[in-house]
């Protein structure tokens, strides 16, 4: 009979394994094998670099961000030359300075810094806060766990293929997902000022936070003579932001629409159903979801910030925002998907009660989203073990196999959503 302590240690020998061999295959088989788009040395290529210049000019030369002349200084400092307008896939890859102008404030204190000194700062403020991040989604679903589990926790998700591509591009999601966090814990803890303060600040990337925001808006609306503190909150920090933005830049709030578009339109991004659909069936799957969904958000307006079916609304409206909202298709913004995760890990056992079909769509999802762990595994293997060098040649297997996330995220939410039912029988 095996003890409960050798599988606890085969379970956290596996995890680490797992986490090791993903770290390997982010940080050296990716770039071996062809996963940078590009294989020059990447020089200032990170997603920061736009928004850092285009703040530095601003605040230190007082020009404008989102001009011409300064997005084209920026293509010259990522790429090392200026883009051609003639060429197609130039333009697909055009960076800018494409974020709220009150972005700038974020970045005010690294503008007099080189840009080598910026990543080091940014990096390790980027990787405080997603560590924070985690026991903040736990505080809004009230999970206690002791000081080791989420210590393992932070570890295997920081190795995940979200967090690895958030750091290695510094992408300020990781920041957007800490603000959403934030909110949830302080609704939970009941500061409902303080949470619509943070969902104003998350608004860096629009995108990432509409839907969240939406809800928590919808949920105020349906409960505002208790909750329109929340909305007082939102209200004070927005105008704080946007006036203090106007005082830099007057007018920029009315230009930053058709700049918006102009970068989706270069990038063109889509959604991730978007990017894996034709044009008819994307709509169809995006009106499935958002049917499925609406149930959830209707139960969870009577209901406390606190509750399992706000949690569940909440992590419901950030999984729509990875599967619909364009823009949102890379990996990095999968990490606003943490609070499913530890919905999951909360009531895991309520997952596997039901009926036969609702324990395989259990198993289903855990298969859907620890794919690229075995994966990255394997491709790890290929490079130590001459004899399965040919394993190297899936090198792009994980990082295809993280856009199922969004999806196993989804299964997960329906799936928690039918044990709130058995609850309430």
């Amino acid at each position: 009979m095996i003890r409960p302590t050798s599988k606890r240690m085969a379970l956290l020998f596996t995890l680490l394994l797992c986490s090791v061999s993903m770290y390997v295959y982010w940080s050296h088989l990716r770039r071996n094998w062809g996963g940078s788009p590009e294989p020059q040395a990447r020089a200032l290529r990170t997603d920061l670099f736009a928004q850092w210049y285009g703040a530095r000019e601003l605040l230190l030369h007082h020009r404008d961000p989102y001009s011409d002349d300064v997005t084209r200084e920026v293509q010259i400092g990522y790429y090392g030359q200026q883009l051609d307008p003639s060429k197609a896939g130039d333009i697909s890859h055009q960076q800018r300075f494409a974020y709220p102008l009150y972005v700038v404030f974020f970045l005010a204190p690294t503008v007099n810094l080189q840009y080598r000194t910026v990543e080091i700062i940014f990096l390790v403020l980027l990787a405080i806060v997603s560590a924070l991040s985690i026991p903040l989604w736990g505080r809004s679903i009230e999970l206690s766990l002791s000081a080791s589990p989420w210590l393992l926790l932070m570890v295997i998700c920081s190795t995940s293929i979200p967090y690895l591509q958030a750091f290695d591009l510094l992408q300020l999601a990781l920041l957007v997902a800490a603000f959403l966090a934030a909110a949830a814990a302080s609704a939970a803890s009941g500061h409902l000022f303080l949470a619509g303060a943070f969902l104003a600040l998350s608004t860096i990337k629009p995108q990432l936070s509409f839907l969240p925001i939406a809800w928590f808006l919808l949920w105020v609306v349906s409960g505002w003579r208790e909750r329109r503190t929340l909305l007082g909150g939102f209200v004070v920090m927005m105008g704080a932001l946007i006036l203090s933005s106007e005082w830099l830049m007057p007018s920029w709030l009315l230009r930053f629409p058709a700049v918006l578009m102009a970068y989706e339109k270069h990038t063109k991004a889509p959604s991730l159903l978007g990017a894996l659909l034709p044009g008819p069936l994307r709509w169809l799957a995006a009106i499935i979801v958002i049917v499925a969904a609406a149930p959830l958000c209707r139960r969870a307006l009577s209901r406390p910030a606190g509750s399992f079916s706000f949690a569940l609304a909440l992590a419901s409206s950030l999984t729509l925002s990875t599967l619909l909202v364009p823009a949102v298709f890379q990996p990095f913004n999968y990490v606003v998907l943490m609070p499913v995760l530890l919905l999951v890990i909360r009531y895991w056992s309520d997952l596997f009660l039901g009926s036969r079909l609702a324990r395989f769509g259990a198993y289903s999802c855990c298969a859907l989203a620890l794919l690229p762990w075995p994966l990255a595994v394997a491709v790890a293997l290929g490079q130590l073990l001459p004899s399965l060098a040919w394993l190297q040649k899936a090198w792009f297997a994980p990082l295809n196999a993280s856009l199922g996330l969004p999806f196993a995220a989804f299964g997960f939410v329906m799936l928690l959503s039918m044990t709130e039912n058995r609850r309430s029988l």
